[in-house]
């Protein structure tokens, strides 16, 4: 089985990106798993990345992505079809208000079973949760163009926390980096075994 796993470039004024690390850090771990770094910029991210699925041919797809507001790792269900920021990304683009795909549904679903991973890792009492929102920024952009393209594929988004480095100066939540890349590591081997 073939794992394609996406992090993201630091972003916003952060020094780092725990996504960026973890994603590396798991193609290191295991066999078969290819790890890309993409740019946090509307279209663009999604452009490597699709290039990186036709050329690998995955199995299965998990992109990663940092929010400053979560405690959790959340594996987000669907992709909204909705872009509404007042930042633009990291190469200035501000997208206008409104649809990403005009004419297409307003959320897509994905086909990963998140429901059956996430108990799975419940089960070893990690700290996850299901969530119903990508945000309306670029994970979310990423997220719905990659369900809208690959629809049969199984692909999440998956947010991350902070970790206590970036939390430290503003006192956001945030999730031990060690303790991310065991419930990280741990769907990994949930998706090879199911």
């Amino acid at each position: 089985m073939k794992i394609l796993i996406s992090g993201f470039k630091p972003f916003l004024g952060e020094k780092i990106n725990p996504s960026q690390k973890l994603a590396f850090d798991l193609q290191e771990r295991f066999d078969n798993v290819e790890a890309v770094l993409l740019p946090v910029e509307f279209k663009q991210s999604f452009l490597i990345l699709e290039r990186e699925i036709q050329n690998l041919e995955p199995d299965v797809v998990i992109m990663l992505g940092q929010a400053g507001d979560r405690k959790n790792i959340c594996l987000e269900k669907i992709g909204l079809n909705w872009v509404q920021t007042k930042n633009g990304d990291e190469a200035g683009i501000k997208p206008e208000t409104g649809f990403i795909e005009p004419g297409v549904d307003l959320a897509l679903m994905s086909p990963f079973a998140v429901d059956l991973h996430f108990e799975k890792l419940k089960e070893k009492n990690l700290p996850v949760e299901i969530s119903f929102s990508a945000g309306t920024y670029v994970c979310n952009d990423l997220y719905f163009r990659i369900l809208n393209e690959f629809k049969i594929l199984p692909a999440v988004f998956v947010h991350v926390p902070l970790i206590e480095e970036q939390s430290q100066s503003h006192q956001r939540p945030y999730l031990a980096y060690e303790t991310q890349l065991q419930v990280l590591t741990e769907l990994v081997h949930s998706v090879r075994r199911n």
